[in-house]
């Protein structure tokens, strides 16, 4: 199985060379799936803490970049800071992934002071509030310390960064087809029923997470990542095990464990892979990036 830190480094590396106005988590998720060779269903929401966590760290290294270039700082004014933003966010309305613009729960519009915002922005001026406001633990500036506006938004007195991440997707729901933000009252229903739908989720899968995982494991033997499929004579070579078909999943961590085992990793970018002999006659490369070993085996899986 693949790591949460080979996840976490995949993501930030594709996020980084992505356009946000078109990127989605359903666009993370599948690029790690193709990435890695491993089915990635069960990681949805992990998946959206971290690249809430990218954006925020995004913002954080461009403040830092203007803090270095600012001389001086003009004065606060949190309302028209924020309705200023907003505007600034109409023009792009029309724009999708992570940068769609949203509708924000009745307390949210009451902190920011506008209805509508794309996520990334609603990130950026919490991320500014809290700078601003010193609430940073000084002793661990991943844990927040909630001023009376912040408790009242998020109904804790302290919160750290990945908690604030699941707490604010509460607050932060798509517009209609049509582009129009519910009324309170709608709102209101809404918060509501999500709850319900959370709790009602949750107790079904306590109910039928034995007999799922059983009927998991039965269908993952024969579908999808884990379906045996034929290996390319170069592929039975390289093994050396005689088995002619195996799970893609089963290539792959097969192949990790013969990168880690000969110690091909390049010691100054473990991303690199130095090929020895035996990989240099299978891939015919010298060397190559560790998220592109899926590709090198493409030509070895044969379809029937």
């Amino acid at each position: 199985m693949v790591s949460d830190s080979e996840l976490i480094e995949r993501l930030r590396e594709f996020l980084k060379n992505s356009d946000l106005n078109t990127t989605t988590t359903g666009t993370v998720r599948r690029q790690l799936e193709e990435d890695f060779g491993v089915s990635l269903s069960d990681k949805k929401l992990f998946i959206r803490e971290q690249v809430d966590l990218f954006l925020q760290s995004q913002f954080e290294q461009q403040e830092q970049e203007n803090d270095d270039d600012k001389d001086d700082g003009d004065g606060d004014d949190e309302e028209s800071t924020a309705r200023s933003k907003y505007h600034q966010s109409e023009d792009k309305k029309r724009g999708g992934g992570f940068r769609k613009l949203c509708c924000l729960s009745p307390q949210l519009q009451e902190f920011i002071g506008v209805p509508q915002l794309p996520r990334t922005e609603v990130v950026k001026q919490i991320w500014e509030y809290i700078k601003g406001k010193e609430l940073q633990d000084p002793s661990n500036r991943r844990n927040i310390i909630c001023d009376e506006s912040l408790r009242t938004l998020f109904g804790v007195d302290s919160i750290d960064m990945f908690q604030m991440n699941k707490a604010l997707a509460n607050h932060i729901w798509p517009l209609d087809s049509n582009g129009v933000a519910p009324t309170e009252s709608e709102l209101k229903e809404k918060s509501e029923l999500k709850e319900k739908q959370r709790k009602a989720k949750q107790e079904r899968e306590e109910d039928s997470d034995e007999q799922e995982g059983k009927e998991k494991r039965q269908k993952a033997e024969k579908t999808g990542f884990h379906a045996p499929i034929q290996l390319s004579d170069a592929l039975i070579k390289f093994f050396g095990t005689g088995e002619s078909a195996l799970a893609r999943s089963s290539v792959i961590k097969k192949m990790w464990e013969y990168i880690k085992l000969n110690n091909l990793q390049d010691p100054s970018d473990k991303r690199r892979i130095l090929c020895d002999e035996k990989l240099k006659e299978l891939f015919n490369v010298d060397t190559f990036n560790g998220f592109t070993v899926t590709k090198l085996l493409s030509p070895h899986f044969i379809k029937t």
